[in-house]
């Protein structure tokens, strides 16, 4: 059952939870680093938020993307900004989701980060939390195909 298990990559600033909830979800033993490079995990593939930060390495998160399924958009509720230009999403030939993290934080603003991810192209967005275990099952059955 584990090989049907859909391939996700995630995508965000640097320090919006992009690790952690890889972590969390895999569930494997996984050590927590600051990502320098494009690392596999699994089913995951974790980019470094340099990545989005700098638009000369779209042409690899574009590359990198072949190797999944699912392109996960991931939008730290308690920024005020974001970096996903408008129609970001469509760079990519995968379903591209939203993931917004930290939605237990307080003075967190859930609206403005789903308006950031919809403006950058997510039509489906899931609302999650690693440290208060919110949304992590939508995310899990969303890999596995229910």
């Amino acid at each position: 059952m584990a090989d049907e298990m859909k391939k996700m990559m995630l995508i965000g600033e640097s320090s919006v939870g992009k690790t952690t909830l890889i972590r969390v979800l895999s569930g494997d033993e996984f050590s927590t680093r600051k990502t320098q490079a494009v690392e596999f995990c699994g089913r995951f593939i974790d980019t470094p938020g340099e990545f989005l930060e700098n638009r000369r390495f779209y042409p690899a998160l574009i590359t990198s993307s072949v190797d999944c399924e699912v392109v996960a958009m991931v939008q730290d509720a308690t920024r005020i900004s974001s970096l996903f230009p408008p129609q970001f999403a469509t760079i990519f030939n995968r379903k591209v989701v939203g993931i917004i993290t930290k939605v237990d934080v307080e003075g967190c603003n859930v609206d403005r980060a789903e308006r950031f991810l919809k403006n950058a192209g997510a039509k489906d967005i899931i609302r999650v939390s690693a440290k208060a275990n919110i949304g992590l099952d939508i995310v899990q059955d969303m890999l596995a195909g229910r």
